[in-house]
């Protein structure tokens, strides 16, 4: 991970924890404002953006692999 990657990565954490503490101070039951859905989207899409589609496939290859290992070959026992 190059210095550019890292300091990313920490800016979109702050931006996660900013909005955590955002939405921690609300009402439990209030809907999502549009300035908090536009700021969670932003999130979702400079994670997306960091993420080469090789990259996920590589990832969702990892949690199936994972998957198959805990459950077995067979898939899940019926008695």
């Amino acid at each position: 991970m190059t210095y550019a990657e890292r300091q990313r990565y920490r800016e979109l954490m702050e931006e996660v924890e900013s909005l955590r503490e955002q939405l921690e101070r609300g009402e439990r039951q209030a809907p999502l404002t549009r300035d908090e859905a536009l700021a969670l989207l932003g999130l979702v899409e400079a994670s997306i953006e960091r993420v080469s589609p090789e990259r996920w496939d590589r990832a969702l290859e990892a949690v199936a692999g994972e998957a198959v290992r805990r459950i077995g070959p067979a898939g899940p026992h019926r008695n």
